[in-house]
């Protein structure tokens, strides 16, 4: 629910305008406020869940998601709608931050890629689904019917959470919630995101975009420093090893490098290759479409033969398919197009599993629900940080304002230029995180023992 969530909601957007009457400037902050508050708290329930129990909040967070659901559905206002949107997306940063951790402490370690990868699948499958069942609901019953279907079938996940599964995590009778480290970074994650999506949306110019960010940092220094202290809201010993913190690195900087594809890559098909809306829907599909399929596969294997050769094939075949992307023209072949995006799917599907499994695999057990949402996060910060660095790519080399783009209005090989700088970029940003799999992760020990230590 949480991931498709995310996707089914952009195809409403005009029809919720129209409703509401307002621009698209305004309507945009039904999705940004959905994503800045999932990223901002993640780090918060993952942290509290270590302390107090994964399964509660897990639970608290199907409820309170399925509320906001109910809430979006009646809303009658943008205003009422946004603040639902929030809501709702407290309870998906909730499900969004534990469910790795949940996994593995489920699942022994012989097992952990493969039942990771069954998650991938299910994260790719959302993705999927969104844009076409999004379509489909608002064109029988309405915009509002996209989040009523949530309803009942967040009942039915807070029915089956409390039978199936089990509880974890439960320390608070020794440690303590860092509070103000957390308001601190709720802060300081809040005013990044939205300064980098308001400057990603012509919302903000770029000096006062900078300057929210640059605020942002200000406040997120702070918080470091106030992190030297017992029981902090994120313990350094999660960093000491070269398996946890390569691990994450490599991670944002693989969604870095597919969301500068998945940005430009309609626009590209529609406005200079001239496929229709369903086709190219059609050809954006194939990505998720093998990573829905292949993930599985690669967890499982990576239980055998360990994670770094999986990872590394995977990034560089995410590179080799984002070079091949630069060479495309307006008159490339559809097969050829569509063959680039399934290779750019193994390679999602050879990473994204086995990494995720040797983070997760790294951690000891009383501390998986903050790894895993330190590793959800790190992942939100590649999404909108890869699409931010595309958009300012773009604009700098073909001196194009993005609303320009969007609205059709384009010189065909002013685009491509701007598009192959972006892609390219993105291709060295996948070879980065290839180099810090076979340097980086060397000799990395395990963080079982220095967490262990410090407890």
């Amino acid at each position: 629910m949480a991931t498709l969530d995310g996707s089914i909601v952009n195809i409403a957007l005009p029809t919720i305008a129209s409703a509401f009457r307002v621009g698209i400037s305004s309507i945009q902050w039904v999705v940004t406020s959905y994503l800045v508050t999932v990223s901002a708290l993640l780090l918060v329930w993952g942290r509290l869940s270590d302390l107090y129990g994964r399964k509660r909040f897990f639970l608290m967070g199907l409820v309170v998601f399925t509320v906001g659901s109910l809430f979006c559905g009646i809303s009658g206002n943008l205003s009422a709608i946004v603040a639902s949107r929030v809501l709702q997306a407290i309870g998906a940063s909730m499900a969004i931050a534990l469910v790795q951790g949940i996994v593995t402490h489920t699942f022994p370690p012989s097992e952990r890629g493969k039942a990771l990868g069954f998650i991938g699948s299910v994260v790719a499958v959302g993705s999927l689904i969104g844009p076409s069942l999004g379509g489909l609901l608002v064109e029988i019953s309405g915009w509002r019917s996209i989040f009523f279907i949530n309803v009942p079938v967040g009942i039915v996940g807070v029915v089956l959470t409390v039978i199936i599964l089990p509880e974890s995590g439960m320390r608070s009778d020794t440690e303590t919630f860092d509070w103000r480290g957390a308001v601190l970074l709720f802060l300081s994650v809040s005013l990044f995101f939205s300064g980098m999506l308001a400057f990603q949306e012509g919302l903000l110019s770029t000096l006062y975009s900078f300057l929210v960010m640059a605020l942002a940092g200000i406040l997120f220094l702070f918080f470091l420093l106030d992190q030297k202290r017992p029981h902090p809201l994120v313990d350094g010993c999660l960093f000491s090893s070269r398996i946890f913190t390569m691990g994450v690195i490599d991670s944002s900087l693989s969604y870095m490098a597919m969301y500068s594809y998945i940005f430009f890559m309609p626009f590209y098909l529609q406005t200079v290759r001239g496929v229709g809306v369903l086709e190219a829907g059609l050809l954006m599909s194939l990505y998720p479409l093998v990573t829905a399929f292949l993930a599985p596969a690669a967890g499982a294997l990576s239980d055998k033969i360990t994670y770094r050769p999986l990872t590394i094939t995977g990034l560089l075949f995410s590179g080799l398919g984002l070079v091949s992307l630069s060479f495309l023209g307006s008159h490339s072949s559809l097969f050829l197009i569509g063959g680039i995006i399934v290779l750019l799917g193994i390679g999602g599907a050879l990473f994204q599993s086995p990494n995720n499994s040797s983070i997760m695999g790294s951690v000891p057990r009383d501390r998986l629900g903050i790894a895993g949402s330190l590793n959800a996060f790190f992942r939100n910060l590649g999404m909108v940080s890869g699409t931010t660095l595309a958009v300012s790519l773009f604009s700098l080399s073909t001196k194009m304002n993005i609303d320009s783009v969007s609205s059709g209005l384009i010189n065909s090989s002013l685009f491509l230029r701007g598009f192959r700088l972006v892609v390219l970029t993105a291709a060295v940003l996948a070879l980065l995180g290839a180099l810090g799999e076979v340097f980086g992760k060397k000799k990395g020990q395990s963080l079982q023992s220095s967490c262990v230590e410090r407890s």
